[in-house]
């Protein structure tokens, strides 16, 4: 790893909004991730389970410089770009002093509780295009661990061979 200042191991994206809706398989498009919006915010809902909300993404540097503020609400619309444009994100990481980010989903670590495994390997697969192509246009800065659905060991092994082929780190 010649000459990296800062390498941050454990930052994450913010999936847009339609990720899930405009990607997955689409014998799975109406169970898809999505963005719903509720009285108390935007919450993620798959398959009518409530599995998160858009504050998980909204609230980034609060914790430090605003704790008392801090809520379950959120909207998409307070997610900072960077969450989701990889432009930004690189912008960011120049503000951080950062050279290399390496990426872990937010909403998709919640996704995991999906009770149905093949809506599971679905929503995994549709990540990992979208992180690969996130992470694209600044292969040296950028870099992209994968969701798997190990339920199955040989179709977790199979998409991992495909993720490492697109150019994932793990």
């Amino acid at each position: 790893m010649a000459n990296y200042r800062i390498i941050s191991q454990d930052d994450h994206v913010y999936e847009p909004p339609d990720l899930w809706t405009s990607r997955i398989d689409p014998k799975f498009r109406d169970r898809a991730p999505r963005i719903v919006s509720m009285d108390d915010g935007e919450w993620w809902y798959a398959d009518g389970i409530r599995a998160a909300g858009a504050a998980a993404g909204a609230q980034v540097g609060k914790r430090f410089e605003d704790p008392e503020n801090l809520t379950d609400v959120g909207y998409f619309d307070d997610v900072r770009p960077g969450g989701y444009i990889p432009e930004e994100h690189v912008k960011d990481m120049e503000i951080d002093g950062l050279d290399v980010s390496i990426v872990y989903p937010t909403v998709g670590l919640i996704l995991f509780n999906q009770p149905d495994g093949a809506l599971l390997t679905a929503i995994c697969k549709a990540y990992n295009d979208w992180v690969a192509e996130f992470c694209s246009p600044f292969p040296k800065r950028l870099k992209a661990i994968a969701m798997l659905n190990v339920d199955v060991v040989e179709e977790g092994v199979k998409e991992l061979e495909r993720c490492a082929k697109m150019g994932l780190i793990g």
